[in-house]
């Protein structure tokens, strides 16, 4: 071979080099450069994500709020029920003890009232010797309404139908 054949030759071969290499860079700068955008793309990607973090902790947090919230109105509404109840209780009792006073006085009463048939403890009795527990009874009902009538000279016979005991037609 003649020299400048193995010149051209070698030429040739540093030209190849040459190209090979400049092409494994310029593939290598691609893949950085492809790289980077990866990157950056996660990173918009990320950032997104966090803002939707966000948004979802505030909603969270407004949730959490609420519900505190809700379950301190529902805690004063119990204890406002408690004392309710408490003050229906206490006058519950207050209102039971009036009732025994005033049972015991109606009792007296009866006791002394010889219109009123009663027995030993001073009870009202009915006509087979039944006590009667009934406050119509002592309070306007039917037996005062009918002693009513009595003492007016209205009978049974004499009232119109519908019209009750110790009503006169006037509706006195």
């Amino acid at each position: 071979m003649q020299g400048s054949t193995i010149v051209w030759i070698i030429v040739a071969i540093v030209v190849v080099v040459a190209l090979i290499g400049l092409t494994r860079s310029m593939a290598r700068k691609r893949r950085v450069e492809a790289h980077r955008n990866e990157a950056a793309e996660l990173r918009d990607q990320a950032a997104e994500q966090d803002r939707v973090l966000r948004e979802r902790e505030a909603h969270a947090a407004e949730a959490a709020a609420r519900s505190q919230k809700a379950q301190a109105e529902a805690a004063e509404r119990a204890a406002q029920a408690d004392r309710l109840a408490a003050e229906a209780e206490r006058r519950g009792e207050s209102a039971s003890s009036v009732r025994e006073v005033r049972d015991e006085q109606l009792r007296r009463a009866d006791a002394r009232d010889p219109d009123v048939r009663t027995d030993e403890e001073g009870y009202r009795v009915d006509e087979e010797g039944n006590r009667v527990d009934d406050d119509r009874n002592r309070f306007g009902g039917t037996d005062d309404a009918r002693r009513a009538d009595d003492a007016r000279g209205v009978g049974d016979d004499e009232r119109r139908p519908g019209e009750e005991p110790g009503r006169d037609a006037g509706g006195r």
